[in-house]
């Protein structure tokens, strides 16, 4: 994550399989609580920006990258296993 608070990128260190654990957590709320997939989307976006001024984040675009590789081999996963 960057931080706009003149921290370099790198030196960020974020947890990626944790941050997918905890995003199946929010994905199964959102489908209790919302009624549909737009109203799940905005919702996630929402908080991201709200995370990104409050904190002064951005991911970077490596840091999505990766992220995407890790929800893709998990899906994979998860279509194995069913």
């Amino acid at each position: 994550m960057v931080s706009n608070k003149a921290e370099i990128p790198s030196r960020v260190q974020v947890d990626m399989e944790k941050c997918l654990r905890v995003s199946k957590k929010v994905m199964d709320l959102l489908r209790r609580r919302t009624k549909n997939a737009a109203e799940a989307y905005f919702s996630v976006r929402l908080v991201g920006i709200f995370l990104e001024e409050k904190l002064g984040y951005n991911m970077t675009t490596e840091q999505e990258a990766e992220l995407r590789k890790l929800w893709h081999k998990d899906q994979g996963t998860l279509e194995k296993n069913l």
